[in-house]
């Protein structure tokens, strides 16, 4: 793939993830805010997850090694940090890909993905040009204002349906006594 090639959600789908790499920017005594995510996708490589301004983006892209900004601050890089929810999905590949959508009566966007893995699912948000990554929490105020649209082939992919013991898939319909 070509980096800064823009990626596509469905794209993201059964690709297993290898690592996760995120850049933080550091500034005074303030805790330190995520300002890029990349997570390497088997076949794929690495996807950076960021935020344009409102929204969120995705390309193909490489990590970028830190740096310093002067009298701004610095941006440090980590692989595969410990406290970062979708670290724990290494391993796993994605099941499914859903978009959450920003709606609060005057203001509506394309705010962020749901993306579901065998073990669960993470929020990966672009919101006032912050990046956050929701796991088991609630955003408070914001929380009201996203939807998330479930379809079949999304509910099907997070139930993961079993075939029974004894079942069989028939790609021709089934004939009475040999006759169609």
């Amino acid at each position: 793939m070509i980096d800064d090639e823009e990626q596509l959600a469905a794209e993201l789908i059964g690709r297993r993830l290898l690592k996760v790499t995120t850049a933080w920017h550091h500034h005074a005594d303030d805790e330190p805010s995520l300002v890029h995510l990349w997570l390497h996708l088997e076949g794929l490589g690495p996807v950076l997850f960021h935020t344009p301004s409102t929204g969120l983006s995705l390309r193909a892209d490489q990590p970028h090694g830190p740096y310093s900004m002067a009298e701004h601050g610095s941006v440090s890089v980590a692989d595969d940090p410990p406290d970062v929810p979708v670290t724990r999905f290494i391993g796993q590949p994605i099941r499914s890909v859903r978009e959450i959508d920003y709606h609060n009566g005057q203001v509506g966007f394309a705010a962020g993905l749901t993306l579901q893995f065998p073990g669960g699912s993470v929020r990966l948000l672009g919101l006032d040009d912050d990046l956050v990554i929701a796991h088991d929490q609630d955003l408070g105020a914001v929380e009201a204002h996203l939807h998330e649209d479930v379809t079949i082939a999304d509910f099907l992919a997070m139930a993961g349906p079993r075939l029974a013991p004894d079942a069989e898939v028939r790609t021709t319909s089934p004939t009475m006594d040999g006759k169609a």
